[in-house]
């Protein structure tokens, strides 16, 4: 876990570009009772929200497609995220996701795509873990990062 030796910094600038596809992944995962947390906020029935936003996974769960242009639906024209109180896990937790913390390699490569990383207030071992702690429990943390 090389973000416990090695500070890291970062501080969201607002650019929109976390909300934007990459080629080989262009859904945002939704896990349980998020899709209900939207559809709610949005004043939708779920399955009206999962048909005009939706995508079914292999897995059988749903997540939100990305729009044709590669913009996350939800992104709005100044960048900010019009479901932002309600947003997925997957959005509240970038960029501390385990595939990018796995070595500082990978966490400077995702600064290509994030300008706000390797910038601004150094972030805490301790945040990050616990940002990591939503997708894997404390004790598989050390197995899966």
């Amino acid at each position: 876990m090389f973000y416990k030796k090695t500070p890291l910094y970062f501080s969201c600038t607002g650019c929109g570009r976390c909300c934007l596809g990459h080629p080989d992944d262009n859904v945002i995962e939704l896990i349980s009772g998020e899709a209900e947390r939207i559809s709610q906020f949005l004043k939708l029935q779920k399955d009206d929200f999962l048909l005009q936003y939706g995508v079914e996974l292999e897995n059988g769960e749903h997540g939100i497609a990305i729009g044709r242009i590669g913009r996350c639906t939800f992104l709005q024209k100044d960048n900010t995220c019009s479901i932002y109180a309600v947003r997925p896990l997957q959005c509240q937790t970038y960029p501390y996701w385990p595939e990018i913390m796995i070595s500082k390699t990978l966490w400077d490569n995702e600064a290509v795509r994030c300008e706000g990383i390797n910038t601004g207030q150094r972030v805490e071992a301790e945040h990050i873990e616990k940002q990591l702690s939503l997708f894997y429990p404390s004790n598989q943390l050390d197995k899966n990062i």
